[in-house]
């Protein structure tokens, strides 16, 4: 949950910027300092990485990611770019709504191991949260998802 559905990932290129979430978090490393290591410091904190012959990215944004940035992704992971999959999902969608409320659990394991709880004591979990509608405006439909 933590190491997945987070929206951990900050992706950019040139004037694009979007948050990432999903299976290719947990595979994609950087070089730095000569040495291979997760893009995001959770990675490291939880000692936990995927690899897998293909992954998937959900991006909010409401724009379709520039090549070069898929291309990133793609080495980050360590797939060809035909292997990889990504969602684009506009907040101000139904589908962008619908994905940041769903990861109401994902937000609960955030704030524990923000608090430093130890995450190997939680069994299990569910939660839930309602879908609100969506809204053209940006800003207006992010407040909207993150009050739900």
């Amino acid at each position: 949950c933590l190491g997945s559905q987070y929206a951990g990932w900050s992706l950019s290129h040139e004037k694009y910027y979007a948050l990432g979430s999903g299976p290719a978090r947990a595979m994609a490393t950087k070089v730095k300092d000569g040495k291979e290591e997760p893009v995001e410091e959770l990675y490291k904190e939880l000692e936990y990485r995927d690899e897998a012959e293909s992954t998937a990215l959900v991006i909010e944004n409401d724009a379709v990611p520039p090549v070069e940035l898929v291309e990133k992704v793609a080495a980050a992971c360590k797939v060809d770019p035909s292997r990889l999959t990504i969602i684009v999902t506009p907040t101000s969608s139904l589908a962008g709504g619908v994905q940041v409320v769903a990861r109401v659990l994902e937000v609960a394991m955030h704030k524990a191991h923000a608090q430093h709880f130890p995450l190997e004591n939680i069994i299990d979990g569910s939660g839930s949260a309602p879908v609100c509608p969506p809204h053209p405006n940006f800003v207006k439909a992010m407040g909207r998802t993150n009050d739900a």
